[in-house]
């Protein structure tokens, strides 16, 4: 259980780190908006003009998948070696070590929601106008939040060890990409594999993120529901492991 204490250290954990990715560039946050939107511009060029995808607003379609999927990316990736990065404040100061999890994931938070109003702008100079759904946005946000999270803590406590799981999840990164449908959409799989599919839990929440967001039409609550419960399992099993894992972990730093 966190404390106040708590909270208030991963706060300024969080905020620093975010401050220190951003202080030696010259275009400071830009600089995380190029990649998205570099790719959104090679992406609609290949599938609206030159295979004319089906999908309306696809320009926004993508963007929303890049930007959720770089969050999780980038977030676990962060996640799993923050343990690592700050052996040395470990073995000077005692705190819980989820507390440097969590404040990277919130450092990776605090760019993928200034994404977000980028997002919000292109949307509207889209055409696409705010909308009730909107606001049930909320809902697969949190389920990203707590699904990367836990993840972040399962990698975490294993890569104190097995320092190769770098590499590892950095190769099962690049077949997610393709294996969500951030570029092409739900449509395009047989209808007989959704079942299979949708145990994706980051394909549930992508899919409902465009639901409230671009088409702005609600899925199923039954849909979202279990996919609140996914995400809240795999946290659930992340933290678990990483508590159990965690006394190893100091000794392997």
């Amino acid at each position: 259980m966190l404390t106040k204490k708590d909270l208030i250290l991963i706060k300024k954990i969080s905020f620093v780190d975010f401050k220190l990715r951003f202080n030696s560039s010259v275009l400071g946050f830009v600089w995380s908006l190029l990649n998205p939107l570099l790719m959104l511009m090679v992406l609609f060029v290949v599938f609206s003009l030159l295979l004319k995808s089906p999908v309306e607003n696809y320009s926004l379609f993508v963007l929303l998948g890049i930007i959720s999927w770089n969050f999780f990316s980038v977030c676990t990736m962060n996640g799993m070696v923050s343990i690592l990065n700050k052996a040395s404040l470990i073995n000077k100061v005692y705190f819980k070590k989820e507390i440097l999890v969590i404040a990277s994931c919130l450092t990776a938070f605090y760019s993928f929601l200034l994404n977000l109003v980028v997002f919000f702008i292109i949307m509207l100079i889209s055409g696409v106008s705010f909308h009730y759904t909107n606001l049930y946005y909320l809902i697969p946000l949190f389920s990203l939040f707590i699904l990367t999270l836990g993840i972040s803590f399962c990698l975490s406590a294993f890569y104190t060890k097995f320092r190769d799981l770098n590499e590892i999840w950095t190769v099962l990164l690049q077949a997610g990409f393709f294996l969500a449908p951030i570029i092409y959409p739900i449509s395009m799989i047989p209808e007989n594999y959704f079942k299979f599919y949708f145990l994706n839990p980051f394909s549930r929440i992508l899919t409902e993120s465009r639901d409230f967001l671009i088409t702005q039409s609600a899925p199923s609550i039954r849909f979202v529901a279990i996919t609140v419960a996914m995400s809240i399992i795999i946290f659930l099993f992340g933290y678990i492991i990483f508590r159990i894992r965690e006394p190893k972990m100091v000794e392997e730093l």
